[in-house]
């Protein structure tokens, strides 16, 4: 993007949402989103293949893209768009990548996917030994949202993910995005039917149905690792959710 492209878009952006102008600002966000598409496909050339999308029409989040945070959003990408450098560290790469996945889902509410070429993804094994952990522990972690390809090669780990991992914020975000998707894709049922498989697991491990029993007598904030308490708490909240959907709770008079 050049220069005098950059400064005439963000006028354009500018103006947009100082006239409060639907289409205007409809516009001005597929184009910069077209553009970020373009110069990470031309970009990233030896990482991606291709980039694509859940839909053949772009449903925007009016409420979202009529927002100052999307103003915001335009205005960010642009100046990352000009700072671009090549070559960029597989870190950057992804936190560009994580990126572009989250502004979409927030103007969209839809899926955006990414395919990767061959030798950007190494093996659940090497990935492993990466993050020093073993591979029962990435299991754990992809199924918490960990990235990973769903194919039937060996190699199914983009290299980015495992330094993403290491960073709090992206570790945190790409978790969230991961659960979003699934929401996209999954029937309350089929989460549900998710959530008591998970819940089993860890009432195998602590060997009790009960949350209270199994941490009982234990100070959660002083463990050195207390992610089964916090995760098997939210997962009761959530089947809770869930199963009130489904039933469709009445309110006690």
């Amino acid at each position: 993007m050049t220069t005098t492209i950059y400064e005439e878009t963000e006028k354009d952006i500018e103006y947009a949402y100082k006239s409060q102008s639907k289409s205007k600002i409809e516009k001005e966000t597929s184009y910069v989103l077209s553009q970020i598409i373009v110069i990470m496909l031309g970009a990233f050339k030896d990482r991606l293949k291709e980039i694509t999308f859940d839909t053949n029409y772009l449903h925007f989040n009016e409420q979202y893209i009529l927002s100052n945070k999307n103003r915001n959003a335009l205005l960010k990408w642009l100046k990352r768009l000009m700072l671009i450098s090549l070559p960029t560290t597989d870190l950057e790469f992804g936190k560009l990548k994580l990126d572009l996945e989250d502004w979409y889902y927030q103007i969209s509410s839809q899926d955006i996917s990414f395919e990767y070429r061959d030798d950007y993804l190494i093996k659940p094994k090497q990935a492993a030994e990466l993050l020093g952990i073993s591979n029962v522990t990435l299991n754990k972690y992809m199924k918490q949202g960990f990235e990973h390809i769903d194919t039937s090669s060996h190699n199914k780990i983009p290299k980015h993910a495992v330094d993403l991992w290491k960073d709090p914020v992206y570790c945190i975000k790409m978790q969230y995005l991961y659960q979003e998707k699934k929401r996209l894709r999954q029937t309350p049922e089929e989460r549900l039917s998710e959530v008591y498989e998970e819940l089993m697991q860890y009432k195998k491990k602590y060997k009790t149905p009960f949350i209270k029993k199994a941490f009982e007598g234990i100070n959660i904030d002083a463990l050195d690792d207390p992610s089964d308490y916090y995760e098997w708490r939210d997962l009761l909240e959530e089947e809770e959710e869930l199963t009130n959907q489904l039933i469709g709770e009445k309110d006690i008079e």
